[in-house]
């Protein structure tokens, strides 16, 4: 939902009370901030606060900040939730998105094909604006909204391209960007890269900090247990669509 100066102002004046009184409902937490939900002037909206602690909390301010950056580059691009600014330079504010993960929701995906189609069409906007996500592979990253519209959300890592860019900056723009890439086809194709159409071969190159990340990420997963935890959180939310119908 779009929203003039008027709107957000308005929504934001809304928000600094209701930050005080309540916390909203809690959508998750990382390292940079917590998020919550609020339904206001505007609906539903996403606000992401930083961690309360120091020295946590000045990272995290900082880090909201350039997330922020982020979105201004990104406004207008079709599957980018839209930012409603900071609040006291400490608080973002984004357009809530309704749908699950893709995550929860890609065994009931109805046209696989077009989804994909349109997540690269986001991603490829996104990289003609300078920015690169870099953490696509995560697929709670990408939410599947109203009528199965692929959104891209979290930009806390994604690289920034300059202007003018220097050399170390164009290099790491372009390993993001191939990051971006690179997850995107596994996504499309649940990792099995050796069934990849030519079009999406040509767009496939697996850099070497991938395979380095995995010969890592792999045992860690065993020792951790971390596919039977997956299936088991995915077997609860099935159960809990099931009760919800």
């Amino acid at each position: 939902m779009k929203a003039d100066a008027a709107r957000r102002m308005a929504l934001k004046t809304w928000l600094r009370a209701e930050l005080e009184m309540r916390p909203g409902e809690l959508l998750g937490q990382g390292y940079q901030a917590t998020v919550h939900r609020y339904t206001g002037p505007l609906g539903d909206v996403v606000v992401k606060r930083p961690h309360r602690s120091f020295p946590l909390s000045m990272f995290g301010i900082q880090a909201l900040r350039r997330e922020q950056t982020m979105y201004e580059r990104l406004e207008d691009i079709a599957g980018v939730p839209e930012s409603y600014g900071l609040i006291d330079g400490r608080c973002l504010v984004l357009e809530s998105i309704a749908g699950p993960s893709l995550r929860e929701y890609e065994p009931y995906l109805k046209d696989r094909e077009r989804f994909f189609a349109d997540l690269l069409d986001t991603i490829t906007a996104m990289h003609e604006a300078g920015i690169a996500h870099g953490d696509l592979k995560r697929k709670d990253n990408v939410l599947v909204g109203p009528g199965e519209r692929p959104y891209i959300i979290d930009f806390g890592v994604a690289c920034l391209k300059k202007s003018p860019a220097g050399a170390w900056n164009s290099k790491r723009f372009a390993w993001f960007r191939q990051l971006d890439l690179n997850a995107w086809i596994k996504l499309k194709y649940r990792s099995n890269t050796g069934t990849l159409s030519s079009d999406d071969a040509a767009r496939y190159r697996p850099l070497w900090l991938e395979r380095i990340a995995r010969w890592i990420r792999v045992p860690w997963q065993k020792l951790t247990l971390r596919r039977p935890r997956q299936r088991w959180r995915q077997r609860r939310r099935e159960k809990r669509g099931e009760q919800g119908r």
